[in-house]
């Protein structure tokens, strides 16, 4: 017998085909935000989303008297024509499964409307007024999924993989995530490397170039590695038509292979994102509640494969050293130290290239100067001692600061006295701070958090303010005299904090990487090795 499903039915499964945890929650929130234009959008967590999410934009707003037809099902203003979609949601279903998930609270007004719109949504139950409100729309969702013991952890796992996600598709949209009350992810749409770095990782994000052609209506723009960085699966390429995130089709997948060539091992894929833009007649989207498929005509799997064969032809494909196994840190000190470094040139204006004994060394410069800087101090401290400040400095204590007094360092790097409740008057410190009297209370402050007088901690901190930063351009003869002090250094090998400063490259590392049988040394000819041959190679004819 065939019968009608009662409503509370047909709620839940439409909550099940579209909701199956926070992240398509958000999601579903956050296409509507851009589907009407929002350029700023706030998401909140509590609880991971299940006790409280709020999505909050500055979009076009909903009117008053459509308020309670938007969480009704199957309604929505975005649909016209399924062959022509331009929006990311088109079902008219998101609201409508929220609402049997959650109780929703939806704040909205437009633009040009006097006043906002206030709509409190319980399964069947619906009020609406009006309300003072800004333009945009605020959705709130509370008890979702409740009583369903799901971890909050993941869900904000979840959240935060999608949110970087859509900032590849969305790199100029204004992004604040907040997860109970505390910022994990403030972007200000400040374009697709920066989403890159937020997505990738800023090392990766550094060694991806741009892609970009445009003809007619069809338009690619995006972010791919070179043949130096390639993954054994596609899970770290991103696609989206349109703005829309969708997954990869085969067809595109062999054209990326393809445009690639023997420049990837066989099975290895690219890192990086595309955002195609086509026409409606060149794909065709699923209508189904994950909208996540998408098939391209051949025509648009040419056009990228095309447009990628000539990005990769402008780009220098000199491969990288495929592992770090070769820079290695540098071994404890031997009784001979480190030899005189030459210093060669500066990269990206952070590191120093130098040449010693038939070694290449790479120089972080930041971390040679805190090292050179640190023992400076130290040797300073050691010889000077303390000496009389030109005038007393008084120094403003809290009462936890003031508990604390002769449990840290202070006694070792100052000479003071109690001058009223919650102040001491320093009278003597080292002489290489006379010369900064506004920074002696805060330099007294974090000696007394010293607990257990770890004046080398302090002396670091205190090395690392002036040091050279990355950046920093240096000529030649400022970079040998970093590599001089550095020479001149008890312990050249490690910053105060304990990263490497140097790094080593032996000649017999090249030689190997490049494939060759020995080095050009004392102006004699190398020769190239013969890789994979069944023969040894013949000797060469000696002159007479």
């Amino acid at each position: 017998m065939i019968r009608p499903l009662p409503p509370e039915l047909r709620g839940l499964l439409a909550r099940g085909e579209v909701l199956l945890s926070v992240r398509d929650a958000v999601r579903e929130l956050l296409e509507n935000a851009l589907d009407a234009g929002a350029r700023r959008v706030r998401v909140e967590l509590w609880g991971g989303g299940l006790e409280r999410l709020v999505v909050e934009d500055d979009g076009e707003g909903i009117p008053l008297e459509d308020l309670p037809l938007a969480v009704e099902p199957f309604s929505t203003s975005k649909l016209q024509d399924p062959g022509r979609i331009r929006t990311l949601g088109f079902r008219g279903q998101a609201l409508y499964a929220l609402r049997q998930a959650a109780t929703l609270k939806i704040r909205s007004r437009p633009r040009k409307q006097l006043g906002g719109g206030l709509l409190w949504v319980k399964g069947e139950r619906v009020e609406v007024k009006e309300g003072p409100a800004p333009p945009g729309t605020r959705v709130e969702v509370l008890g979702l999924f409740g009583g369903e013991g799901r971890d909050p952890k993941g869900e904000v796992r979840g959240v935060l993989e999608l949110l970087r996600r859509y900032l590849l598709h969305h790199p100029y949209l204004s992004l604040a995530l907040f997860v109970e009350g505390e910022a994990r992810l403030l972007f200000p749409g400040a374009g697709l490397l920066e989403a890159a770095r937020l997505a990738f990782g800023r090392v990766l994000a550094e060694r991806l170039f741009p892609v970009e052609a445009e003809a007619g209506e069809w338009a690619l723009v995006g972010l791919l590695s070179g043949p130096q960085v390639s993954r054994a699966r596609e899970d770290a390429l991103f696609l989206s038509v349109n703005v829309r995130p969708v997954a990869f089709p085969p067809g595109l997948l062999k054209a990326v292979r393809r445009a690639y060539r023997e420049l990837l091992p066989e099975g290895h894929f690219p890192v990086g994102v595309l955002n195609l833009r086509l026409p409606p007649s060149a794909y065709r989207l699923r209508l189904d509640a994950r909208k996540e498929e998408v098939s391209l005509e051949p025509e648009a799997e040419a056009f990228v494969e095309e447009a990628l064969r000539e990005a990769l032809g402008r780009k220098n494909l000199a491969r990288l050293l495929p592992d770090p196994k070769p820079l290695l840190p540098l071994p404890p000190p031997t009784p001979s130290g480190l030899p005189r470094l030459r210093f060669l040139a500066q990269f990206r204006e952070s590191y120093l290239l130098a040449e010693g004994e038939g070694t290449l060394y790479i120089v972080d410069q930041h971390a040679a100067h805190e090292r050179v800087l640190f023992e400076e101090l130290r040797r300073r401290l050691q010889a000077e001692g303390l000496a009389p400040l030109p005038y007393p400095v008084l120094v403003e204590l809290s009462p936890g600061e003031a508990e604390r007094l002769g449990q840290g360092m202070e006694g070792r790097l100052f000479a003071y006295e109690p001058f009223g409740p919650l102040r001491v008057r320093l009278l003597e410190a080292p002489p290489f701070l006379h010369p900064y009297p506004l920074l002696l209370p805060e330099v007294f402050k974090e000696a007394l958090r010293g607990e257990g007088g770890s004046l080398r901690g302090l002396l670091a901190r205190l090395a690392c303010l002036p040091a050279l930063k990355a950046g920093h351009p240096l000529g030649q003869a400022q970079g040998q005299a970093l590599l001089d002090a550095l020479l001149a250094c008890e312990t050249p090998w490690v910053c105060p904090h304990g990263r490497p400063v140097l790094l080593a490259l032996t000649e017999e590392d090249l030689i190997r990487r490049f494939g060759r049988r020995s080095g050009a040394r004392g102006g004699e000819e190398s020769r190239p090795r013969r890789l994979g041959e069944s023969f040894p190679e013949a000797p060469a004819p000696r002159e007479p």
